[in-house]
């Protein structure tokens, strides 16, 4: 088979690699399961096998990756090359998915991105993210569809005062959208911690959008319950 990539497949499978490191190692083989016949389809689209089409989208994949954390055109070749490797060792075994996902950590703490000065919405309260920019690319890559969250936080408006959470509907939002991004099943486990953080970028992404910026006040007084919920110890999910 020949074919070629599109930028919608490289969006995919961007995607698609950021689920994966989203997910814990230990759940490896369900994330497989659910994602054989999406990984089936793209490479079928792109006209190519599956494994000629990963070999293909996981360099420029990495190579956009590592851009965005380094805010250039011109990526540092190691950082590429680095998570080359590991990205295409990532879905083997469990022990890969987490050489990735280190990998992947490691980037997002390079300085172009990850000081507070460098962040993506660094006036929308990305000041104020625990782990700077790890979330960035994904949410901006994955088509979030924000009038969604819009109708989640209006019906949270409308519960009783009671039972009311500020952080419920954004954390609703959050799963939602990464199961529809590929088209995944409920069945999909992401760690909490990654769950929270994601849910507070998704929130910056939205509000950069909506041109509405939150008193930083309330921000704060968010990310300290946000934070608090994602404690191992902490029983709280997302109903």
């Amino acid at each position: 088979m020949s074919g070629t990539l599109s930028a919608e497949s490289i969006k995919k499978t961007i995607t698609y690699f950021y689920l994966l490191s989203f997910c814990p190692p230990t759940d490896l083989g369900a994330f497989k399961e659910h994602v054989k016949p999406w990984k089936r389809q793209i490479a079928k689209a792109a006209g190519m096998s599956e494994a000629k089409f990963f070999k293909a989208a996981i360099p420029e994949v990495c190579s956009r990756i590592v851009a965005f954390h380094e805010d250039s055109r011109e990526p540092s070749q190691y950082w590429v090359e680095a998570l080359i490797i590991k990205a295409g060792k990532a879905d083997e075994n469990p022990q890969g998915a987490y050489d990735f996902q280190e990998e992947l950590s490691k980037v997002a703490r390079l300085p172009q991105r990850a000081l507070p000065e460098n962040r993506l919405h660094r006036k929308k309260g990305c000041a104020f993210c625990q782990l700077p920019c790890n979330y960035g690319f994904f949410t901006l890559v994955s088509d979030p569809d924000f009038d969604t969250l819009q109708d989640m936080l209006e019906a949270e408006v409308n519960r009783s005062g009671d039972t009311k959470s500020a952080i419920r509907p954004v954390w609703n939002f959050t799963f939602s959208h990464l199961i529809q991004s590929i088209d995944f099943e409920e069945e999909y486990t992401i760690h909490q911690r990654h769950l929270g953080n994601l849910s507070y970028c998704l929130l910056m992404l939205a509000m950069a959008k909506s041109r509405l910026a939150l008193p930083a006040k309330q921000l704060q007084v968010y990310q300290v319950i946000n934070q608090r919920l994602m404690q191992p110890n902490n029983s709280a999910n997302r109903n």
